[in-house]
């Protein structure tokens, strides 16, 4: 690895609706570092999750495949047969890398762990001493009022790791305040202003101050990059896993399969750039190892988004998957493109949607419909193929990685 390698800052928020983001139009100032992310790097406004949930969505940006070829779904609970991962490559060409992430559906017990140096749990171990620090520090957060959903530990987990060796690294961090699972810490619980008695303007002012903490942990990360003189080596990317849902929406409408996707690569991707394609999570993995210069030549079902500076084209539509958590579950595929969406259910619960149509959803014709629902389906029969293309009919080998604590409660 030469000596003006880049650094890699891949950070993961898991249940940011795009629609809330000061960066994607949102009035309301909800992330002003990420609206500087955007400024000076390239903002994607058609990104779309391969799967709403964190395990399926994580192992997409992790392999470049989707969840019907990786196999991590809500059912399998497991990543196992895929090429080399990202981190697996970046490791391979001599990168540290380590991952950060409180979400416990993602860890090495659930097969993420592959090419990761370290990793940073919610504090899964069986480990005495490591079960009593975890909770000690959850004890202190309780007693000093911090609320997060691990996001304090997991910035400064982040930095310990990264100024602990020079070395080039590659970081894969996640922060999950977004899904409101509980209100976010004091006082961005109240900084959006909302009727106490009106849950749903709650629930959406209550996002929109998570999504203003968690700006301001990773404002923090940049400062310490940047007085460490790496701001400017490191190449950040900016996504999530999908829109929790707010004001009655379901977890599989367009709004919420709608994702953020923000570039900083200085010198390599153009400033203040606005990328109109069609892009997913499939797409991530070989566009850093584009931004990257590495040596690797895959079979991703994603593209490079950018190369040479340069756009490449997009596909037509995007592709959604979600899979059953329990017996009453159903499983649902979307397919989504910029006028019309269709999402298939397995209790054959349809919907069709054109944005275009005065009153969406209304009075669609059964030649669109069956149209969206051919396309869908022969998507899926070629990418359920792809492992077997690629010759792996395996499960993978789980290589041991390191447990470390700090990212979750």
């Amino acid at each position: 690895m030469g000596g003006n390698a880049m650094n890699l800052l891949l950070v993961v928020l898991e249940g940011a609706r795009v629609d809330h983001l000061s960066c994607y139009g949102a009035a309301a100032q909800t992330t002003p570092f990420l609206d500087q992310i955007a400024r000076e790097g390239v903002r994607c406004t058609e990104a779309f999750t391969t799967a709403p949930a964190a395990l399926p969505a994580h192992a997409s940006l992790l392999t470049g495949w989707f969840a019907c070829a990786h196999g991590a779904t809500e059912e399998s609970g497991v990543l196992t047969a895929t090429p080399p991962t990202l981190p697996e490559m970046l490791r391979a060409a001599g990168y540290r890398t380590a991952a950060f992430c409180p979400d416990r559906a993602v860890s090495p017990a659930t097969g993420c762990g592959r090419g990761f140096d370290r990793f940073y749990t919610a504090g899964n171990t069986s480990d005495l001493t490591g079960r009593a620090a975890d909770y000690a520090r959850r004890a202190s957060d309780r007693v000093l009022g911090r609320a997060d959903s691990g996001a304090r530990r997991t910035t400064h987990a982040l930095l310990d790791w990264v100024h602990d060796d020079p070395q080039p690294f590659a970081a894969l961090v996640t922060f999950r305040e977004a899904v409101l699972e509980k209100r976010p810490p004091a006082p961005y619980d109240r900084q959006f202003a909302a009727p106490a008695n009106d849950a749903q303007a709650l629930r959406r002012a209550w996002h929109a101050g998570a999504l203003r903490y968690i700006d301001l942990r990773l404002q923090e990360v940049a400062d310490a990059l940047a007085a460490a003189g790496r701001w400017d080596q490191t190449i950040v990317v900016v996504t999530g896993t999908g829109g929790v849902p707010i004001d009655g929406a379901d977890a599989f409408d367009d709004s919420s399969l709608r994702i953020p996707l923000l570039m900083r690569a200085p010198g390599r991707v153009p400033a203040g750039f606005t990328l109109d394609e069609i892009a997913q999570l499939t797409d991530i993995a070989p566009t850093v190892v584009s931004l990257l210069d590495l040596p690797v030549g895959l079979a991703w079902q994603g593209r490079a988004l950018m190369r040479d500076g340069a756009v490449t084209p997009g596909p037509r539509w995007a592709f959604a998957e979600s899979y059953r958590r329990s017996a009453e579950d159903v499983r649902r595929k979307a397919v989504c493109g910029r006028r019309a969406s269709f999402v298939w259910q397995s209790d054959e619960a349809n919907r069709y949607v054109d944005r275009a149509a005065p009153q969406p959803g209304v009075g669609a014709a059964a030649a669109d419909i069956d149209r969206m629902r051919r396309v869908l389906f022969d998507w899926l029969a070629e990418a359920t193929r792809w492992p077997a293309a690629c010759g792996l009919a395996a499960a993978a080998a789980l290589p041991p990685v390191l447990h470390g604590h700090g990212a979750g409660e």
